[in-house]
């Protein structure tokens, strides 16, 4: 600026030159601003401003002015006369006396980062250099990908997204730029993607002619939303495709090295959605887990692995305590779990399975020759089920128990002789210090809508007992007793008793099957039913219900499956031959 300009320049506020210009005197670089605003931003950061100038004057040589301003007195600039000079042509800004805020966000570590990130596009653009602190703003350096891609936007002219990763850690946002990659505006990019450094960047002519109405892009305004939702979708697909892609090139480093946590072909599609998830979670580790030993990353990875099979719960400390993964990486992780379909799909395609793999083992438990020898006495499978009630009905798999219900079925036991009792009491022993499991009583009480009770108990039959014509008598006579119990003698409680064993006789059979009933009710009134099944028709049931389900998911359980299950998950219940074989030295 020569003297004359900067008099004309640094006038009233609006007065500027470059309204009617489109590029800078020398450097012809795109301009930005045209308001005379720019130059009280600077106040913003300290009290006295200083510009110094050195321009040409034609025949003379280069001269260089200073023009000075303090915050106290925004409408008053003064303007030193010209001093020829030996220097090249420009203008340097000096602040002097900063203020708080601006002196702690300048002292924090990341501004070079920041300045990296902000001029990426503009450094593109034009030859010139930026320093921080004498460091180089370099911003090809730190790029480990850069990806353009076109968005469409009718009626509006050509506009591009730049979605640059980073090397190191920086603040992710999206700037909206000009057609030149000058950042007008930056905003935050409501994009999930774990283990990814980014910025992106969209370039568009037109956010230079829509003033401020820019600086509501993060409220939707009519001017910015369509280009900013087109960005953002944009963005996703761009790390849908990220994420596939570095998963395919982590896996297979992973198995070539022996540490990945899966071996052969998924069993089903289950287990190929839990692995996508795991790969996922792996994924936002990736820096800490390339940086690790491999003996260290095979053992992070089966921790990770584990977490998300047994005890989700875990995944946090695992994530946080052993991969030493930010506060801020672990909440967006765990944000990305919470919304993503994905998570929710495999928990529940994982406790179908769990259910059908469940029914075979039991399969197995009843009606295999040596397993059904061996349970006899039903040491095991009445504990067993107080696991599984779902068996019975899916609004029994969430229920609770109740102390006032076992008082009152306990009081009526004896309808069904001596040698039974309620589950969650005491074993009974023999005198030899054995246990003793007798016929096995199961309640669960559901409490629903307009506060209505409903309770289950199930009786369950020795393989060796078939269901006749006393058997049924008996559980007919303990259920009036209990359904007229002065305790829940209301109408709003109604019973369900379940009397159930490997075989009914002729008599009971024909009563399961009357026309006038559902199938397997053998009484029914308005406080209680009475059914009779057996196992096989039971577990056909239970499948039934889950037949939809898990045809939908691909999912073929077999008795092999099943009997893993109940290993896994009821291993102290089961019988010697359905138990893991020792292994001897």
């Amino acid at each position: 600026m020569t003297q004359v300009e900067a008099e004309r320049d640094f006038g009233a506020l609006g007065e500027s030159w470059k309204p009617k210009a489109v590029v800078s005197r020398n450097r012809k670089r795109a301009l930005h601003g045209s308001q005379g605003k720019g130059r009280y931003a600077a106040f913003g950061i300290g009290d006295t401003v200083v510009w110094k100038s050195v321009a040409t004057h034609e025949g003379a040589g280069n001269f260089e002015i200073a023009i000075t301003g303090v915050r106290e007195r925004l409408d008053e600039f003064e303007v030193s006369s010209p001093i020829a000079v030996v220097a090249e042509t420009g203008t340097r800004v000096s602040i002097d006396r900063l203020g708080a805020a601006a002196s702690l966000a300048l002292e924090r570590p990341g501004v070079l980062t920041y300045l990296t990130t902000t001029f990426a596009l503009y450094l593109e653009s034009y030859p010139l250099r930026i320093t921080w602190q004498g460091l180089l703003v370099a911003p090809r350096d730190l790029q480990e990908i850069r990806k353009e891609y076109p968005l469409s936007l009718p009626g509006a002219g050509a506009a591009t997204l730049v979605v640059i990763e980073w090397r190191k850690k920086v603040r992710r946002l999206l700037y909206l730029c000009d057609a030149n990659g000058q950042a007008l505006h930056e905003m935050q990019p409501n994009v999930q993607a774990p283990g990814f450094d980014f910025t992106a960047y969209v370039r568009w002519d037109g956010f230079r002619h829509i003033g401020h109405d820019i600086l509501l892009a993060d409220m939707e305004h009519e001017a910015t939303a369509s280009i900013v939702q087109a960005a953002r979708d944009t963005l996703k697909a761009h790390f849908r495709a990220r994420v596939d892609e570095k998963r395919q090139q982590m896996v297979t480093r992973w198995k070539a090295e022996q540490s990945y946590p899966f071996s052969g072909p998924p069993a089903d599609s289950i287990e190929e959605r839990e692995r996508e998830l795991f790969d996922v979670v792996a994924l936002s580790a990736a820096k800490p887990l390339e940086s690790s030993d491999r003996q260290a990353r095979r053992l992070a990875l089966r921790l990770l692995k584990e977490a998300l099979e047994t005890k989700p719960t875990n995944l946090k400390s695992v994530l946080s305590d052993v991969l030493e993964l930010s506060d801020e990486q672990v909440s967006d992780l765990a944000h990305l779990l919470q919304r993503a379909p994905l998570t929710s799909v495999i928990v529940s395609a994982r406790t179908i399975a769990d259910r059908l793999n469940f029914l075979d083992g039991l399969d197995a438990l009843l009606f295999d020759a040596e397993p059904r020898r061996q349970t006899l006495e039903r040491r095991q499978l009445h504990r067993i089920l107080a696991e599984e009630t779902w068996l019975f009905g899916e609004e029994y798999a969430l229920t609770g128990d109740d102390d006032r219900l076992l008082v009152v079925l306990r009081k009526h036991l004896a309808a069904l002789g001596e040698d039974v009792e309620l589950a969650g009491d005491e074993p009974i022993t023999r005198l030899d210090g054995t246990e003793a499991i007798p016929d096995l009583v199961l309640s669960r009480p559901l409490k629903n809508r307009d506060n209505r009770l409903e309770h289950l108990v199930v009786e369950l039959k020795r393989p060796k007992v078939k269901i006749g014509r006393a058997e049924l008598q008996q559980i007919e006579d303990y259920a009036f007793a209990v359904a007229q119990d002065e305790r829940f003698n209301q109408p709003n409680v109604h019973w369900e008793f379940w009397i159930i064993g490997n075989e009914l006789d002729d008599y009971v059979r024909e009563e399961a099957t009357s026309p006038d009933r559902p199938v397997g009710v053998v009484k029914q009134t308005k406080r209680y039913r009475v059914i009779a099944k057996t196992w096989a028709e039971a577990i056909t049931d239970a499948k039934h219900r889950l037949k939809f389900v898990a045809d939908s998911l691909q999912h073929r359980s077999s008795r092999d499956e099943g009997i893993e299950y109940l290993r896994r998950v009821h291993a102290r219940l089961l019988p010697p031959a359905l138990r893991e074989p020792e292994v001897r030295p």
